[in-house]
């Protein structure tokens, strides 16, 4: 008497073929699912005048000092180079949080005359930001960006 398998070959190939392609829609409709913030929405546009902004940190990279920020408690200070023309600078602050658009803040650059400003972060949602400083002091511009981790 032999033994024989209640399945074949091909009813195991089988099975494993629709084990496949359930596992392949299923990962298709959880990727459809996924929350997917572009960084902005004219990225295209954006992409086309990037030399500019690659001009900028090479400007901001050649300074003496760059900006130095710290985030102390809830206040996030900027200190702006003392070569600065402190009444002169002007320009953007901006808190991306890749995570989240809703949670992207801008600020107005409002030095006072020690080339310093104090930006309130304790309305902003904690996690990871991204810093992102543009300004321009007399007619040259420049741009620098960081990391900043808040823990609200």
């Amino acid at each position: 008497m032999k033994f024989q398998p209640k399945w074949n070959w091909g009813s195991g190939i089988a099975l494993l073929y629709t084990a496949f392609a359930v596992a392949i829609v299923a990962m298709v409709v959880y990727s459809f699912k996924q929350k997917i913030d572009l960084v902005t929405p004219e990225y295209y546009a954006e992409e086309l005048v990037y030399q500019q902004q690659i001009d900028k940190l090479n400007r901001a990279r050649e300074l003496e000092k760059a900006i130095d920020w710290n985030l102390s408690g809830n206040s996030l200070q900027l200190i702006f180079p003392p070569s600065m023309d402190k009444k002169e600078i002007a320009g953007k602050v901006t808190l991306f949080k890749p995570s989240d658009k809703n949670a992207d803040s801008e600020y107005d650059i409002l030095s006072d005359s020690l080339g310093k400003q104090t930006i309130d972060v304790s309305s902003l949602p904690g996690g990871k930001y991204k810093l992102q400083i543009d300004w321009s002091n007399r007619d040259q511009t420049y741009y620098q960006e960081g990391v900043l981790v808040l823990n609200n």
